[in-house]
């Protein structure tokens, strides 16, 4: 009996070892739920909505971005629990607004891998998913 629970155990360990830490190992930390840059020479201030499949409001901040700044809001870990352990649906809308006059939005169906990344410059206001890994 000794050995059956040897056995089991050895194989959740290795499970646990190759499905769940080996590919962090692999691609590194989840990436920010959120990045926004600023190249511009000016402050702005930079609204973000994040809405889910429902079109429900689930996130919204708004921060002022000095120039030559970069934020990054950390991704929530039940976000990446829910989308790496469960594949659950994560589609999410996102909204940007600069300065309460002009905005861009994204569709993008989030995993721990990837974010929206917003860009201000002094040419324009941008937004598009960056992804460590392409499918």
């Amino acid at each position: 009996m000794k050995t059956a629970y040897k056995i089991v155990g050895g194989l959740l360990i290795s499970f646990f070892i190759l499905y769940v830490i080996l590919p962090f190992f692999i691609v590194g930390t989840p990436t920010p739920f959120y990045q926004i840059k600023n190249t511009d020479t000016v402050g702005h201030k930079v609204t973000v909505e994040i809405f889910n499949p429902q079109n429900q409001l689930v996130h919204k901040n708004e921060y002022y971005i000095g120039p030559e700044e970069t934020f990054n809001k950390p991704k929530p870990l039940i976000l990446v629990a829910k989308t790496y352990f469960f594949d659950e649906e994560s589609g999410c809308h996102v909204k940007s607004t600069l300065d309460h006059n002009s905005s861009v939005s994204l569709t993008i169906d989030y995993n721990p891998w990837n974010q929206p990344f917003i860009s201000i410059s002094e040419n324009g206001f941008a937004m598009k998913e960056l992804s460590v890994c392409s499918e």
